[in-house]
């Protein structure tokens, strides 16, 4: 943990900086009573200062939104988690855009997503090292992104593959942050943090 400086209603206090895990950066506190969810306070760092919002609080801990645009916070800080899931998709093998090599949408299931890639179970193999578009099937994240397979793994359920994202458009990109952070939140993170 990093000790670090923040003002909150004009009163300058000290904290401790957890690893940020996306767009959330968690900050021990002596009081976090003292905080409310939705104000915002402007943090020190690097010798830079921005102005960030608190988004949740614990016993110990208050949560910070620090957006992916902050150049003021160093994104060699971020670890960019994986929030695991249950969603339904399509993955398609355009060689061109009338020929595959794998049938037309073939349904696979999502077991994790991230704004970098996701992990998902396919019963059908599939290609490590060759690109792919998916397409989600669920009204709470309807995106489409052209991925490349980076490993592969056989399991009980079929074959595991976990991709990285080549392209997304503005739109979807957009779509999957805010999927993402939502189920940081709803599902409490690293450190169980309620409201």
């Amino acid at each position: 943990m990093e000790i670090v400086q923040f003002e909150y209603r004009g009163k300058l206090e000290l904290g401790r900086m957890e690893m940020a895990e996306g767009e959330l950066l968690y900050l021990e506190v002596k009081n976090p009573e003292a905080f409310t969810v939705g104000d915002f306070l402007v943090f020190f760092y690097g010798g830079r200062k921005f102005s960030v919002k608190i988004v949740k609080k614990s016993e110990k801990y208050i949560c910070l939104f620090v957006p992916l645009f902050e150049t003021n916070f160093p994104n060699n800080r971020r670890r960019w988690p994986r929030v695991k899931v249950e969603l339904s998709a399509f993955i398609n093998d355009y060689l061109s855009e009338k020929v595959y090599e794998i049938p037309a949408d073939l349904r696979i299931r999502i077991i994790d997503v991230s704004i970098q890639g996701f992990g998902f179970v396919s019963h059908d193999p599939l290609k490590v090292n060759h690109s792919y578009y998916i397409l989600f099937d669920v009204p709470d994240l309807a995106i489409k992104t052209k991925t490349i397979l980076r490993h592969e793994k056989l399991a009980d359920d079929g074959y595991r593959y976990g991709c990285e994202i080549l392209s997304i458009t503005k739109q979807d990109f957009t779509a999957l942050r805010r999927y993402v952070l939502l189920q940081q939140l709803v599902k409490g993170g690293r450190y169980s943090l309620s409201e």
